[in-house]
């Protein structure tokens, strides 16, 4: 079996403030986006073995320019790996994302990573997951030994949305500020690396207007020890639309990388904004041990939101970007800049795991 990873790095680049902030029109990009480049590599078929295959790689996006406002632009790569058969993958140069992802150097095992919505959605499938934590809500009561709320505003449970079943846990907050669910119970996590999987349904996103161009707002965070600060799953509102980002606030150590928000660049430099009124399912990978972190968006995964050491970044763009010793993650809401809108979402079918979960478990 061989491996090769194509490697691309590109991103764009912003700044965002874990306390409420005004916005401003004029503000640059924390530091340069870097154009990257990748030959290609052997494209990896899939395979029943579930063994980690070859996978193939393009050339990496070309850095864009800075966005007004508080959000720089750029290309974006990722490091992937893929599933082949017990042979291995055929010769040829496949597309990142050829293949069945098989997490960052782990196994899926028989996990289906399909991107067919179709399959995402039914009835709960909590109880069959075989995951480290799977939160369906159809108890209809929080469990307060697994979860403790954060902010001022609580969610409940309802059934008003759903991803699977019958309930889900709704958000509703007036203005910036914080609601959201935390747990601990799956951290310390093997080798400081976990992947977490949650259906979402965007009922309002921060809107334009006036003294209100800019926005920056975080569903699910994680934080632990020896580095401060948040690792992020987020999102930026510029040019009146809401996109996907990851980032840190990690302003308080001397070597921090300081606070930013690298912007969603795909497909190909032409990334989709965040839609209200549907149910995604988001997955992300936080790697402690090799300080990486990866982003899929119902089951396809945005290069350009993968993260490792030397990723370019604003905030402190000398400094490497290090994850914490993860003691909790977070999900939830949190929008920092001054505004008195109203946001609404819900969330359901939470699970964490050592491995890639998918949206099909």
């Amino acid at each position: 079996m061989r491996r090769t990873i194509a490697v691309l790095i590109a991103l764009a680049v912003g700044a965002c403030s874990s306390s409420p902030k005004p916005a401003t029109g004029s503000g640059g990009a924390g530091g340069s986006a870097a154009a990257g480049t990748s030959s290609a590599g052997a494209g990896g078929a899939p395979g029943a073995a579930g063994q980690a295959g070859a996978q193939g790689g393009g050339p990496a996006g070309q850095g864009g320019a800075a966005v007004t406002g508080e959000a720089g632009s750029g290309g974006g790569g990722s490091v992937q790996t893929g599933s082949a058969g017990a042979a291995g993958g055929g010769a040829g140069g496949g597309p990142v994302g050829a293949g069945v992802d098989a997490g960052s150097g782990g196994t899926s095992g028989s996990r289906d990573l399909s991107t067919d919505r179709t399959t995402f959605f039914g009835a709960s499938r909590c109880a069959q997951a075989k995951v480290q934590l799977c939160e369906d809500f159809e108890s209809g009561v929080l469990d307060t030994t697994t979860w403790t709320t954060l902010g001022g505003t609580k969610p409940v449970i309802d059934g008003v949305q759903k991803a699977r079943g019958a309930k889900a846990l709704h958000f509703t907050l007036m203005g910036s500020g914080q609601s959201a669910i935390r747990e601990s119970k799956t951290f310390p996590a093997p080798n400081n690396t976990y992947y977490g999987r949650a259906f979402v349904y965007f009922a309002s996103l921060p809107t334009p207007m006036t003294g209100f161009t800019y926005s920056h707002w975080t569903m699910i965070a994680a934080t632990g020890s020896q580095v401060s600060g948040e690792i992020r799953v987020s999102g930026q509102m510029q040019n009146g639309m809401s996109y996907w980002g990851v980032g840190t606030d990690n302003r308080v150590d001397a070597n921090g990388t300081g606070d930013w928000t690298n912007s969603d660049k795909d497909p190909n430099g032409k990334p989709m904004a965040v839609p209200t009124g549907r149910w995604l399912c988001i997955e992300w990978m936080h790697k402690g041990d090799t300080n990486e972190t990866r982003f899929w968006w119902d089951g396809v995964e945005h290069p350009s939101l993968y993260t490792m050491p030397s990723t370019p970044h604003g905030g402190n763009p000398t400094e490497p970007i290090i994850l914490p010793q993860f003691k909790n993650v977070w999900l939830g809401w949190a929008e920092y800049q001054p505004t008195m809108e109203p946001f609404e979402l819900w969330l359901d079918e939470i699970a964490i795991d050592k491995d890639r979960i998918g949206c099909v478990l």
